[in-house]
């Protein structure tokens, strides 16, 4: 009898565990907005991995590359009593106080991809550098294999606003293309459309007439970068031959559709870009939040951990290569088939 009361009390004690264990942890994440392709399925992905890895629940605002409505989403995480918060800045400057009002109420904060400007919370940075650096490189080195006698002209349609391009992306790209060619001293241009197409190609129409001899554009994201090859598209510029660019190369940051599309046809002169990894970044910073709750990282000093871009390239990959890496980051509900999407405009694939 004694036996089976002690069976009966383990039992019981093990039905009523999630009772007497911890409180739900719950991870809010409040991104710069979720229409991007990289924050959008980096959330999607983070839902899942948040509660398969760690049993916690995640929950998303939106504020749509709004400030106040991410002072206000933030906010709303507070009055909700999560337990961490992952915030990626739409502004640095504008986050500081609700990153101190979040602390202050006991809730755990770590800033992803932009930070704030006090530096006080762990921060997920996107090391961009590194594979930007190798664009700017690469893209030179091709430019000069192909043309030797025609000097480096670079352009940049960027975010004039935002620090975080110029550090990570505009800024190590020339520092690349100045290793490879030093007479390179400045960019013919720098001029922000703010990640919107349109603005990009108002930008690509009017250094077509003011730069007609710029020879290597770089788009710090994939609006900036197709909204400007639309406008030299149209001009009967940014073409290619046979996979070699005629009068320009373009170079973009994202690696999204838009951009591999462009990347693996032959008659394109968009050639190089990054690809930003959202499964990746994802666990990363589900990673980095779960350990500040556990007390593994301090909450209140800043600290960086390290997530990487993928550079890519349509002379050392093949198609197949960065479709499948789409496919994985992504997790498209149909999974791209890049020589299908080709076939449909006439454009066939040749590796």
């Amino acid at each position: 009898m004694r036996r089976v009361l002690m069976v009966f009390l383990i039992l019981f004690i093990v039905g009523l565990a999630p009772v007497f264990s911890a409180d739900k942890i719950v991870i809010g994440h409040v991104p710069i907005t979720l229409s991007h392709a990289v924050h959008g399925n980096a959330a999607k992905w983070a839902k899942t991995y948040a509660k398969e890895k760690y049993g916690a629940d995640f929950v998303v605002i939106d504020p749509d590359n709004d400030l106040q409505r991410q002072i206000k989403a933030m906010e709303d995480m507070i009055a909700k009593g999560v337990t961490g918060i992952v915030l990626s800045a739409v502004v640095e400057s504008g986050v500081n106080e609700v990153i101190q009002e979040a602390r202050k109420a006991g809730i755990y904060v770590v800033t992803y991809i932009i930070d704030g400007t006090d530096q006080v919370t762990p921060f997920v940075h996107i090391n961009e550098i590194q594979a930007t650096t190798k664009l700017g490189q690469n893209t030179v080195k091709k430019w000069k294999e192909l043309y030797p006698n025609k000097p480096v002209k670079i352009g940049f349609v960027d975010f004039l606003k935002m620090e975080y391009t110029k550090i990570n992306r505009s800024g190590p790209f020339l520092k690349g293309a100045q290793s490879v060619d030093p007479s390179i001293t400045e960019p013919v241009f720098q001029l922000g459309a703010e990640g919107v197409q349109d603005e990009a190609k108002k930008i690509g129409q009017a250094v077509l007439q003011s730069h007609p001899e710029v020879n290597i554009v770089y788009g710090t994201n994939t609006p900036n970068a197709i909204g400007a090859l639309t406008a030299f598209e149209e001009a009967g510029r940014g073409k290619a031959k046979d996979g070699i660019p005629l009068t320009e190369i373009f170079i973009g940051t994202d690696g999204d559709v838009p951009e591999l599309l462009k990347l693996a046809d032959p008659t394109s002169s968009f050639k190089f870009t990054q690809g930003m990894q959202p499964q990746i970044f994802a666990y990363t910073y589900i990673d980095t939040i779960m350990k500040v709750i556990k007390g593994q990282i301090k909450p209140d000093e800043h600290s960086q951990v390290e997530a990487y871009n993928l550079y890519m390239d349509y002379y050392t990959m093949k198609v197949k290569d960065y479709e499948s890496w789409f496919n994985t980051q992504y997790k498209p509900d149909k999974p791209l088939n890049i020589a299908a999407e080709l076939a449909k405009k006439g454009i066939k694939v040749q590796k």
